[in-house]
């Protein structure tokens, strides 16, 4: 079994489809399913079965394939580390990002990590953070950007970045005259207490930014209605701007998606811990890390709190 089978098993399971898999790996279907009938003979096991959903892996096909991520990723590392005594001339460096975020953060950071490293490439994986925790425990990916909480305690982390969150309220609701002011604060302030009655547009469960808030209206000891929910941060903003309800709502995104001025935004006093953390996350200690991928570590902590221009206004 050698190092390009091993590539082609990792492609069937990323595509879970044969057509796919031979397409992205430029060669033909039946090239690809000889090679992947001659590992299975070779193991004694069946790696996929057919459905109607595509290839789906059995247990060992699972196994399989933790495996081969483990030795492809021991295979990258050696050569990295050579290339190392040749001033990282070459090598690969998978990172993982949660959509929104990498958005938002990569074109400055890797823009910055190129023009010192430029024969380093990037392969950007984005998925949920869930998928991104597996798939650097499996070491599918090198170092991963994602919003906390964290799913698997043995997962190490950097916070790079802590965010408010401000209360979100129809510009034309009654609710805004409860507002205060404190001295030297230029935001106005809305106290949980006072709007725990209203109802709720929030993301979904599953969602970073509803876990934050969540947590956050927990804090205020009473319960809270939801009467929304959405999977999308920018459809919850604008069902807030249609007059639909209330929100929490990470800073950064109120500047992100404009929606004409129809939501009023408070901020939050801190006994409600009016937070949401984004970290660099990672399998193991530091300094077992590749260069490279040490090298955007530390980008990452020094740079990846400082967002672009034109959020910045």
């Amino acid at each position: 079994m050698t190092e390009n089978d091993l590539e082609k098993i990792i492609a069937i399971f990323e595509e879970g489809s044969m057509a796919k898999a031979a397409q992205k790996l430029f060669i033909t279907q039946p090239a690809l399913s000889k090679s992947l009938a001659k590992v299975e003979k070779e193991l004694g096991e069946v790696l996929f079965i057919r459905s109607n959903n595509g290839l789906i892996p059995t247990y060992a096909g699972k196994y399989f394939v933790e495996k081969a991520y483990q030795i492809m990723k021991l295979y990258e590392d050696v050569r990295v580390e050579f290339c190392e005594l040749n001033h990282m001339r070459k090598g690969t460096l998978k990172l993982g990002s949660a959509e929104r975020i990498g958005a938002l953060l990569l074109p400055e950071l890797l823009k910055k990590f190129s023009a010192r490293y430029p024969n380093i490439q990037i392969d950007i994986v984005e998925e949920n953070s869930h998928t991104l925790e597996e798939k650097l425990l499996m070491g599918a990916i090198d170092l991963a950007i994602i919003c906390l909480p964290l799913r698997n305690a043995n997962i190490s982390y950097k916070v790079f970045y802590r965010g408010p969150i401000y209360l979100g309220i129809p510009k034309d609701s009654p609710l805004n005259d409860r507002s205060y002011t404190k001295t030297g604060e230029k935001m106005k302030y809305m106290d949980l207490q006072d709007v725990l009655q209203e109802k709720f547009i929030l993301t979904k469960p599953i969602k970073k930014t509803r876990m934050a808030a969540d947590r956050i209206l927990k804090k205020a000891g009473q319960k809270y209605t939801v009467s929304i929910e959405s999977r999308n941060i920018e459809t919850t903003m604008r069902l807030v701007a249609g007059g639909m309800g209330i929100s929490l709502i990470p800073d950064i995104y109120t500047r992100c998606y404009d929606t004409g001025n129809e939501i009023s935004y408070y901020r939050l006093e801190e006994k409600y811990d009016p937070y949401w953390k984004w970290a660099v996350i990672y399998n193991g200690d530091i300094e077992h890390l590749t260069r490279p991928s040490r090298e955007l570590y530390n980008i990452i902590c020094q740079e990846g709190c400082k967002f672009p221009t034109y959020l910045c206004t």
